[in-house]
């Protein structure tokens, strides 16, 4: 019976010991789950305001041309 008895220590003591590894390894995947959706987030949020500021210069530019062609519109209206 005393056989028994320690297997059944033994087993269990291995089958806490195996549970606690499993949590171990499903919290570490969790958190480099976590970790990559966050630098994604930055990598995205970083290209959208590279993309936001492209765009805030190519409608300055395309304002300075709208106001020059407007000159020179008004330019050749005075010289006629």
């Amino acid at each position: 019976m005393s056989t028994i008895s320690n297997n059944t220590k033994i087993n269990d003591t291995y089958i806490v010991e195996r549970k606690r590894q499993d949590r171990f390894n499903e919290q570490k995947r969790v958190k480099e789950h976590n970790n990559k959706k966050v630098m994604i987030d930055k990598l995205m949020l970083k290209l959208y305001y590279e993309r936001l500021d492209r765009l805030a210069t190519y409608n300055r530019h395309k304002q300075l041309e709208r106001a020059q062609v407007e000159q020179g519109r008004l330019i050749d209206i005075e010289i006629k």
